[in-house]
Formats: structure tokens, C-alpha cells, sequence
């Protein structure tokens, strides 16, 4: 195989060996009597990588640690912070999301970084 079609192929394996996890992300969200964000609606799955990270501070104060790293291969993600996210088993948590990033390899194709953090301590 040569040219465009092997290195289609080259990606799709990469994207399929590369992402053996699934994360669920909930976007939409409402305000409770209290002013706390509540989350509505289905959730959407997506493939990806999730990299552990050793306490990583986040926020304008550094008082959000980061936790993981979620890498999305081939997709752009309509998240942000304050958003919350859904880590497969064995972590089996929803945890918000503290920071997003989007990033394009050398071919062009368009991946994002999410920021999985937990609460100060």
C-alpha cells in the first residue's frame, strides 16, 4: 500500500490500538435552586487514552489537581471546564473537567487533550 490510502489505514489502526478506553462526557447542564450545576441528558462516548497524572495543579490559584489526562484522537469536542466526565472502570468515577486543549499532528488531523481533575483539598 502506498500514498493517501496507507497512511488512512496507518491512522485508523493507530486510532483503533491506541484507544482502548471509553470516557463519557455530559455537556448540558442546568443551575439547581442552590446555584450548583446539575447535568441533564444523555451522555456521549467517546474513544480514548487515558494517561494517570502525579498531581498536576491547575486553576488560577493552583488549587485544582489534575488527575488524568484524556487524549481524544481525530475529534474536536465541544467541552469545556465545568463540564464533567465519566472515567471507565477501574475508576469508575464522574470527575469535572479543568482544562481542555486541542492540538493537530502534522497530517492535519485534529485531536484534544482533556484535563480530568478533582476537587481541592
Amino acid at each position: 500500500m502506498t500514498g493517501a490510502a496507507s497512511s488512512e489505514v496507518f491512522a485508523t489502526a493507530l486510532r483503533v490500538n491506541m484507544t482502548p478506553q471509553t470516557v463519557d462526557v455530559r455537556t448540558s447542564s442546568t443551575t439547581n435552586s442552590y446555584g450548583e450545576r446539575t447535568f441533564t441528558g444523555i451522555a456521549t462516548t467517546y474513544d480514548c487514552y487515558i494517561e494517570r497524572v502525579v498531581e498536576q495543579p491547575a486553576g488560577i490559584n493552583g488549587d485544582v489537581l489534575v488527575d488524568y489526562k484524556v487524549f481524544v484522537p481525530h475529534q474536536t469536542i465541544a467541552v469545556d471546564t465545568g463540564d464533567e466526565i465519566t472515567l471507565p472502570a477501574p475508576i469508575s468515577a464522574v470527575r469535572p473537567i479543568v482544562g481542555v486543549e486541542t492540538g493537530a499532528d502534522p497530517l492535519g488531523q485534529v485531536g484534544q487533550i482533556i484535563y480530568v481533575g478533582r476537587s481541592s483539598r
